[in-house]
């Protein structure tokens, strides 16, 4: 079994040996026509993500799951996502179902923002 394992690992540095000691051949850039790339298909933009326009603004998926229709109290419907984010980037425990954070004394607050 030894003999075995050392003539096949003899075998394989003899292989390998060719490629790891030989120097490879300094390669050149090759010349570019400045009139090839006139025809050349210029890349596609990337496609944004449509966001659906609904009644109250556009969330970014980025910022998580999309949040519920505004409580009664908020007046300002358009706004309600941008209320939204702003709040969750001040308060760390913002609901947006109530619209309400909890303080420090665990009060909880609705959001001024």
């Amino acid at each position: 079994m030894k003999i075995l394992m050392g003539c096949i690992l003899g075998a394989a540095m003899l292989i390998a040996a060719p490629s790891i000691a030989a120097p490879r051949p300094a390669e050149t850039p090759a010349r570019q026509d400045p009139s090839a790339h006139a025809h050349a298909k210029k890349p596609a933009p990337a496609k944004k993500e449509a966001v659906p326009k609904t009644p109250y603004g556009q969330w970014n998926r980025s910022w998580g799951a999309q949040p519920p229709a505004p409580p009664k109290h908020f007046a300002k419907k358009s706004d309600w996502y941008r209320h939204v984010r702003a709040c969750q980037q001040k308060y760390r425990s913002y609901n947006a179902r109530t619209d309400t954070y909890r303080t420090s004394a665990g009060k909880s607050r609705r959001c001024p923002v």
